[in-house]
């Protein structure tokens, strides 16, 4: 469960940066997750709610915007891959649909780009 060692990472990060600004609470925390990290945004959360419990980012709400990889060409098309939002593991299937992609335009295979991310967008504090 990979998602609570990201858990850690992520709650070390806000308190710090908490921290830094002298903050009294953490109100919310905005996370950006690349589809094709394989995170579990459930267990994420849970593994965030947990640790903090007992700090000044207790009770924050963790807002997550996911964000599908784009599919680019050699001959110069680009174009969001159009995964649902609420794509999970149970659609394995469709998931491996993308690396079988093929460029509407000029047929050759479109090569994936972005979907890795794992970024703390956000972070809403009060001082």
């Amino acid at each position: 469960m990979h998602e609570y060692s990201l858990a850690c990472e992520i709650f070390e990060t806000v308190i710090a940066i908490a921290d830094q600004n002298k903050a009294s609470a953490v109100n919310s925390i905005t996370l950006e997750i690349g589809r094709l990290t394989h995170v579990n945004p459930d267990q994420l959360l849970f593994c965030l709610d947990v640790l903090s419990g007992d700090s000044i980012a207790e009770g924050a709400k963790v807002n997550v915007n996911f964000v599908s990889p784009y599919g680019e060409c050699e001959c110069g098309y680009r174009e969001d891959t159009g995964v649902p939002d609420n794509a999970c593991c149970d659609d394995q299937q469709s998931l491996y649909e993308y690396a079988l992609m093929t460029c509407p335009v000029c047929g050759k295979l479109l090569q994936l780009v972005g979907g890795n991310e794992l970024i703390i967008q956000t972070i809403d504090i009060d001082i």
